[in-house]
């Protein structure tokens, strides 16, 4: 009694390390790129959202600078008050919380890795604040704190919208049914600036590849910004005219692989000369007639993966070989 008693334990100790939870099953089915670094382009704090369809963003410009690990970002504004009335109002980022959205397609996107953040409006610093809120939008599991600014707009007036933050990019995960990939990932979201008097008028996209990286490291990258590439530079830059966003115009790059034993924390403490890395990049003159047309998957692709079918049927078959063997030894001993 005492030897089938532990002959079914082993069995079901065997069950418990080998085949996967209906859980682990249900999350790699959801398609899409989950954990990214990016950010939620928003910066509607829902309190004043009556005034926002008076704003139109004229058009915005934004540069990123891809390392291995993470991303640093620069975002430049310009925002005009269309209506004949005065208006103050806050704007604000999310920071805490999980954005998931992209149609079909999962873009889940780590919110509490927006860094070192700031912002200057007409070239002047501005105080942001953390105050919380209720959850807005598809915008879920918020820990109800946004970063919080106040912004003037007299009648007819515009103003000029610089921010600056870096993102954590390591855990970046590509699934596609039953597969999934690791990667570095980056997203940012468009879909979001349709709380905006629409359409943006023009969308300036610049990505530069730090670290060594090269354009044969980007895994994939949405397509609808005509994107070039300059060899020298080792630069990207696409554009969009005329837009009013939708899940579709969001900017998702996958590239490099994960790094083990990755700390971010080391990164953050150099903000300050990152952002001046990128400052200094961004203003240098754009060569267009240098740039070259060039073609990426789908950030959405899977090359190759584990299918966790795959690892099931093997894992049955280690099972059932151990059990064949339990039982010739058993029968052996008898």
């Amino acid at each position: 009694m005492k030897k089938t008693t532990y002959f079914v334990l082993l069995i079901v100790q065997l069950f418990a390390i080998f085949i996967p939870t209906n859980n682990c099953l249900a999350n790699a089915a959801q398609p899409g790129v989950w954990n990214a670094g990016g950010t939620v382009f928003t910066m509607l704090y829902p309190e004043d959202s009556s005034t926002f369809k008076k704003v139109q963003m004229v058009e915005e410009s934004i540069y990123i600078q891809l390392y291995k690990g993470y991303a640093v970002v620069k975002g430049v504004y310009q925002f005009s008050n269309t209506s004949s009335d005065s208006l103050h109002f806050k704007m604000g980022y999310p920071i805490n919380g999980i954005y998931s959205g992209g149609e079909i397609l999962l873009n889940q996107v780590q919110i509490d890795e927006l860094s070192a953040f700031k912002i200057k409006i007409n070239k002047d610093w501005i105080s942001v604040m953390e105050k919380p809120i209720e959850a807005y939008g598809n915008i879920t599991n918020i820990s109800n704190n946004w970063k919080i600014w106040e912004i003037s707009f007299p009648p007819k007036q515009s103003n000029e919208v610089v921010v600056y933050f870096i993102v954590n990019t390591n855990d970046g995960v590509i699934r596609k049914g039953y597969q999934s990939e690791k990667y570095n990932a980056f997203i940012y979201l468009l879909e979001s600036g349709s709380v905006w008097k629409n359409p943006i008028e023009k969308g300036n996209f610049h990505i530069h590849l730090m670290d060594g990286l090269t354009k044969n490291d980007i895994k994939g990258l949405s397509n609808g910004f005509n994107f070039n590439y300059h060899n020298a530079k080792n630069t990207l830059m696409g554009e969009k005219k005329n837009f009013s966003p939708t899940p579709k115009d969001n900017l998702v790059v996958t590239y490099s692989q994960r790094i083990t034993d990755f700390k971010f924390s080391t990164v953050v403490i150099q903000s300050e000369y990152l952002f001046s890395i990128i400052d200094n990049w961004s203003k240098q003159a754009i060569e267009n007639d240098s740039y070259q047309p060039v073609t990426f998957p789908s950030p959405y692709t899977i090359s190759k993966g584990n299918s966790i079918f795959t690892v099931t049927i093997i894992s049955l078959g280690i099972i059932v070989s151990l059990i064949l063997l339990l039982i010739f030894f058993r029968k052996k001993r008898t």
